[in-house]
């Protein structure tokens, strides 16, 4: 089990999100390769007659940190009688950052976060987690998690929900065609990425963004930085992108994808101007048991969505997750 830290607790709580924030009950530090990560851990109260129902592994997209996900969505898996475990992915939240300038998301490769994800399951899930355990994983995360499942098995796993798999980008052409002229090096490979930069609060106007309909729920990346400037993340560099286009190119290779045993759920955004979504029914279609469930108004980040669209995720999880205990 990862190591109890109290430095690996947010330094702050914002008030405004304080009603609603359910902080974990155990907060620590993994060691991976080169890097500690962070992890945390949230218990339910059962008793012996009506112990926890399982517990769900929740995976975050790039940029994201556990307390994003804290502030709602790990309450309502606890109200739901699911334990809840969760890590910050290397170079962001508040595990450790490649780079000396911490604004930059930046990976070496893609296999880096495969052996993060490996150690965390093997190590704090597989040993404390109740079962059935269900994955729920955003973006990057669920990108990520569908690669493990086809490369290194189920583990403790017994099935999962990825919500806008990072499967194949908006403007991919343009960007692979980009990097094709980038040269490899670290002067460039650790620049930011076209269009991106430093985070800059004054620069996040609602009415501009493309990841939700919801502000209050925008805010809580904004509120969050602000309470801890730790948790603080820019834009991705060359690097980054370029490891990412190359593990899409890599899960999308024959006979890849049909090598996942799991019962999976695919939610599909339909407003999602990040992920290419119609890249998710053939990638379903390629999945020993898979489903494709479409969220048509949802923006990118369907959990962080308005409430009618967040109920639409909650039912494709509450079916899945009851399927999985009726086994």
């Amino acid at each position: 089990m990862f190591e109890q830290d109290p430095t690996a607790a947010p330094a702050g709580i914002p008030t405004e999100l304080a009603a609603t924030y359910v902080p974990a009950d155990r907060y620590g530090f993994l060691q991976g390769a080169g890097a500690r990560l962070r992890c945390a851990s949230w218990n339910v109260p059962g008793t012996a007659s009506q112990p926890a129902k399982g517990s769900v592994v929740l995976l975050t997209g790039r940029g994201e940190f556990i307390e994003k996900y804290a502030t709602e969505v790990a309450g309502e898996l606890l109200g739901r009688g699911y334990c809840v475990f969760s890590m910050d992915w290397r170079g962001q939240g508040l595990s450790d950052r490649p780079l000396p300038d911490r604004d930059k998301g930046h990976i070496d490769n893609f296999s880096t976060y495969l052996g993060d994800l490996k150690l965390f399951l093997d190590t704090v899930v597989a040993p404390n987690a109740p079962r059935p355990v269900v994955a729920v994983c955003h973006s990057m995360g669920a990108h990520i998690m569908l690669r493990s499942l086809a490369e290194t098995g189920s583990g403790p796993l017994s099935a999962a929900i990825l919500v806008s798999p990072m499967t194949a980008l908006r403007r991919e052409a343009l960007l692979r065609s980009v990097l094709m002229v980038m040269p490899e090096v670290p002067a460039v490979e650790e620049r930011y990425l076209f269009g991106t930069g430093p985070f800059i609060a004054l620069a996040r106007e609602f009415n501009a963004n493309f990841v939700t309909h919801d502000e209050r729920r925008y805010r809580f990346t904004d509120l969050w930085f602000a309470a801890d400037r730790r948790l603080e993340l820019g834009g991705p560099t060359l690097g980054w992108a370029r490891q990412a286009a190359r593990s899409m190119t890599a899960m999308s290779a024959p006979g890849h994808l049909e090598r996942v045993e799991l019962p999976l759920v695919v939610v599909t955004a339909g407003q999602d101007s990040l992920i290419d979504s119609r890249s998710h029914a053939p990638m379903v279609a390629r999945l020993k048991h898979g489903e494709h469930v479409a969220v048509a108004g949802a923006m990118h980040e369907v959990m962080m969505e308005t409430d009618d669209l967040r109920a639409l995720f909650w039912e494709s999880f509450d079916r899945l997750a009851g399927r999985v205990s009726a086994r």
